[in-house]
């Protein structure tokens, strides 16, 4: 199967000194000095024609398999472009596709970027309270003007090669020593084309943190989502480097810029965190540097551990691969998934689905490695004996010996530690965790279902393939590990949404996922809008989330992406999806045709919303500029 890219122990000792930080603002160490926040190290990059912004833009468009799109025989590669450039003008007010030479739309012609090592906290594998100094790397963008109009802090997605990271840019001609361009994946190039072309093309700069345990801490295991305050440490240590930087390029220190926060997958936990940490134990951070959070905006986060790890130990149906679950369903039925015109789904089905996934075949490739990624880091940084906490929460034949395709044998600690990590590509990493899982247990066994999907009025018969019809982590894990109550405490703890916000929120998520399950983001919002805990909808299964805190109110909002499941069903594409035009695309829902079978024209699933949720995020940022409302709809932008 090919693993769709979402976008996702023992330290190395470091000796404690007190260090002067040439930068002021940082925050305090475990000697009582201010070394965090302490510039290492800064370094233009060489970006040469990626520095323009006309150059720029059409990649980012390509980013996430958003704009540019591989179709099917009998839709082209334009017609899934068209369909998402008019769904996101018509959504989202949002034209994709602005004219080049519009100067009210680009604030700046030209981007500047700099690659930077600073000093900041590392999780400690002992879990006593005082922490590590670590060099961690960041990637900080200017626009060529000094007009700014804020700053932009970006957390990025799970990426499982260690310099899939924002700073090690592949379009630059002098790429950062720690980066190892024979093993980069597009993730470095893709996230400064998004950065820039969204936010730097409207006036902001952009801080992209790389994350403790990666980039230049390369050697050292990335403390995973469950310690989520580092991982926003990462990004407030950088804010001094940002305005040093910022002063050499005529913005001076002391003029108050305003802060927006966002980031996707796993940068969407660590921005809502960050958010809590802005208006908290970190406003000193903020105020000595001359920044005021705006509005916080964050896509498609894990917030809730305990609903992500339950989504994962669950087995995940789609209502499709997976409707022989239901021994009295007929999965070779083509109307299975629909009962009358006037449906959607068959009640079945919508039982089946109780997790809104996308697809089950989707759901079982990203389980094994982001579930790895979370045990390790618990493994590392909370159990602290490696090799009876491995033994412990995973299967011998799950975390070990997993082929690297090159007679290279590793296993988890080795790849997320750094020691095979640095060697390889992220997608070769994740591709042969996911390769490994199926000897395990019968996980996700191969199977010839009887199916034919219609995504338009084309039946399309899939192959013998993996489909999900089994895919519960319960099977690459030691079941003991879900019921640990010093694990349940690590996710708890972990969890990022449970507190009374005073600055605006806007969740961005989709109605279906199969990476990160949207049952983080209802909670989310029911808990921290409300005051409640979500209790389940239409057939989606309840929160098992803690909610505990006062209701936010109207600082609260969400904006929502249609998407839809893995469907034969051509009402279900409805009122979008329009059969009898020349597009059958044009008003659908969002789409891809990238994973599984291309002839089966594939829903938006998580890995393709990396650019749509940062469009939604700049247009939070633009509402908050223009008249301090957090909707997800642009202003007409001037």
């Amino acid at each position: 199967m090919k693993f769709k890219k979402c976008y996702m122990l023992f330290v190395s000792s470091v000796t404690l000194i007190a260090l002067t930080a040439c930068n002021g603002g940082g925050s305090t160490g475990p000697t009582g000095t201010t070394n965090y926040g302490e510039m290492v190290s800064e370094s233009q990059q060489s970006l040469g024609m990626y520095s323009n912004m006309a150059v720029l833009y059409p990649i980012m468009l390509q980013t996430g398999n958003y704009g540019t799109i591989s179709g099917t025989s009998f839709l082209q590669e334009s017609a899934y472009q068209i369909a998402n450039d008019k769904n996101t003008k018509t959504a989202y007010n949002f034209a994709p596709y602005a004219n080049m030479g519009d100067p009210t739309y680009f604030k700046a012609s030209s981007v500047k970027a700099y690659a930077i090592q600073y000093k900041t906290p590392g999780q400690n594998a002992d879990s006593i309270p005082s922490q590590v100094v670590r060099t961690a790397s960041g990637l900080i963008i200017l626009p060529n003007t000094t007009n700014i109009r804020g700053v932009v802090v970006y957390f990025h997605p799970t990426t499982f090669g260690k310099n899939d990271v924002p700073s090690c840019m592949n379009v630059s001609t002098n790429v950062p020593s720690y980066c190892n361009l024979t093993a980069i994946g597009n993730t470095g190039t893709g996230t400064l084309a998004m950065l820039s072309a969204i936010y730097a093309a409207r006036g902001f700069a952009v801080v992209a943190p790389d994350y403790v345990g990666q980039g230049s801490d390369w050697d050292n295991v990335h403390p995973y989502v469950v310690f989520p305050e580092n991982n926003a440490l990462s990004a407030f240590n950088m804010f001094p480097s940002l305005r040093k930087i910022l002063n050499d390029n005529g913005v001076a220190t002391t003029q108050k810029l305003p802060l927006f926060i966002t980031g996707y997958s796993e940068g969407g936990g660590y921005a809502l965190k960050a958010s809590q940490m802005a208006q908290g134990s970190s406003a000193s951070i903020l105020a000595n540097n001359n920044l005021e959070l705006k509005i916080t905006s964050p896509q498609e986060g894990a917030y809730s551990l305990t609903d992500q790890m339950n989504f994962a130990f669950n087995d995940n149906n789609d209502g499709m691969f997976n409707c022989s679950s239901n021994s009295s369903y007929n999965c070779g039925n083509v109307d299975m998934m629909k009962p009358s015109m006037s449906q959607d789904v068959a009640p079945e089905v919508s039982t089946m689905n109780s997790w809104n996934i996308v697809s089950a075949p989707d759901a079982a490739g990203y389980k094994p490695a982001l579930t790895s990624y979370v045990l390790t880091a618990a493994m590392v940084y909370d159990f602290n004996n490696l090799g009876n906490a491995y033994n412990f929460a995973m299967d011998t034949q799950f975390w070990s010996n997993i082929n690297m395709g090159d007679g290279v044998y590793a296993d988890l600690y080795q790849l997320y530690s750094g020691i095979y990590g640095s060697k390889y590509t992220g997608s070769q990493i994740s591709n042969a965790i996911v390769g490994n899982t199926f000897s395990v247990n019968n996980y996700d066994p191969i199977t010839t279902p009887t199916i034919t999907a219609f995504p338009y009025n084309v039946p399309s018969t899939l192959p013998a393939n993996h489909y999900g019809v089994n895919n519960p982590a319960t099977l690459f894990i030691h079941q003991g590990i879900t019921g640990n109550p010093v694990f349940q405490n690590i996710l708890t703890s972990g969890s990022t949404y449970n507190w009374q916000s005073n600055s605006p929120i806007n969740f961005i998520h989709m109605i279906y996922d199969s990476a990160v399950t949207v049952l983080n983001s209802h909670e989310a919002y029911s808990c921290m809008k409300n005051g409640t805990r979500f209790v389940g909808s239409n057939g989606m299964v309840s929160s098992g989330g803690v909610c505990s805190t006062a209701p936010s109110g109207n600082m609260v909002e969400s904006t929502i992406i249609q998407n839809f499941q893995l469907t034969n069903n051509l009402t279900q594409l409805s009122p979008m999806a329009d059969t009898t035009t020349v597009n059958p695309l044009a008003n659908a829902k969002f789409w891809t045709a990238n994973s599984l079978n291309a002839s089966l024209g594939t829903p938006f699933d998580h890995g393709d919303m990396f650019v749509l949720g940062s469009i939604i995020a700049l247009c939070t940022f633009e509402n908050q500029i223009k008249d301090g409302t957090n909707s997800g709809v642009c202003p007409t932008l001037q």
